[in-house]
């Protein structure tokens, strides 16, 4: 099992689980950590967050297998030794990692629109992607 922490910075979805969430997971891609995530905010009647369906659709084009421009993630280990969690979002990671997730990164000049969720669902059955059955709501 993997311990990973995630503190996430997004004042709505803080509102229904918090801004730290620990987590102990067998297989731990980002990906796998955000599925989770999505578990945890399924259990609400819709994502807290408008325009979204889930933390996963609102972050991450699974066509292009990377997160959108305006996402700020950031990973490091418990001493302090940076990770690289964003060019690889399938990467496994390492044991007792923290990361830092900002789905709407204030500083950031470029947006991109999340992609409608409809293709954002065929793209993720494409791929093979494991995902969260609240993704189906």
């Amino acid at each position: 099992m993997k311990k990973i922490t995630l503190f996430i910075h997004e004042p709505t979805i803080n509102k229904v689980i918090g801004n730290q969430i620990n987590l102990l997971l067998e297989e731990a891609s980002l990906l796998d950590v955000i599925n989770e995530m999505d578990k945890m905010l399924g259990s609400e009647k819709s994502f807290p967050v408008q325009g979204y369906r889930s933390l996963l659709h609102m972050i991450y084009n699974p066509v292009e297998n990377r997160f959108y421009k305006q996402v700020a993630l950031t990973g490091y280990r418990k001493s302090g030794q940076m990770v690289n969690v964003r060019d690889n979002p399938t990467k496994e990671l390492p044991d007792e990692v923290s990361i830092v997730l900002v789905p709407t990164g204030g500083c950031i000049s470029e947006w991109e629109e999340a992609m409608k969720y409809e293709e954002f669902m065929k793209a993720l059955v494409r791929l093979g992607l494991q995902f969260s059955s609240a993704l189906c709501r």
